[in-house]
């Protein structure tokens, strides 16, 4: 995606080389975001300053908000002003006037960068249901030993022989223990 049309005609060339980008141009920010709430980009190009806003704001907030990689492009004398705030947020920065061979390998490590931070999104919410099992079954455990007076060790046992005798995952035997006992 491509918010700033005025650089559009001198960009378009440089994105189509690119063949690995969904090109989608929009005027200003509030369109750009209008569009990003319904759809995701692998990379989002913003040509500074927007109409409606400076574009180091919406960048930032790409940043936050998704996993796009975001790539803002700024006058050179700007760099030193907008580098420090769009860095630490994520954002490539290039100036303009655009060296072609450095946009087109700043798309390339935006790419780069999106694969790894889907990668790890994908291993973070591997963690987070690993870790919602965990507790789901400690919840459990400790409902046995509340209730039915068992170690913590029989507890564990009691779950496990349970989700063996039954061929269901633990997860789905403690939330069924946990169901039962908290009526």
């Amino acid at each position: 995606m491509f918010p700033g049309g005025r650089g559009a005609d001198k960009l378009k060339p440089l994105l189509a080389d690119a063949d690995f980008i969904d090109e989608c141009i929009v005027l200003n920010g509030g369109e750009a975001r209008r569009i990003i709430a319904r759809q995701s980009f692998a990379v989002v190009v913003i040509n500074a300053p927007l109409p409606d806003e400076s574009g180091l704001e919406l960048a930032i907030e790409l940043c936050q908000k998704s996993t796009s990689a975001v790539i803002l492009l700024i006058k050179a004398e700007l760099l030193s002003m907008v580098f420090t705030p769009a860095t630490e947020a994520g954002v490539l920065v290039v100036t303009k006037p655009l060296n072609p061979q450095l946009f087109t390998q700043t798309l390339q490590l935006g790419v780069a960068m999106r694969n790894r931070l889907k990668t790890l999104g994908a291993q973070y919410e591997k963690l987070q249901n690993r870790l919602e099992e965990i507790r789901t079954v400690d919840r459990a455990k400790c409902l046995l030993i509340q209730h039915m007076h068992l170690s913590e060790e029989e507890a564990h046992r009691a779950i496990e022989k349970q989700a063996m005798d039954m061929r269901l995952p633990k997860l789905r035997v403690a939330k069924e223990l946990i169901r039962r006992f908290e009526l």
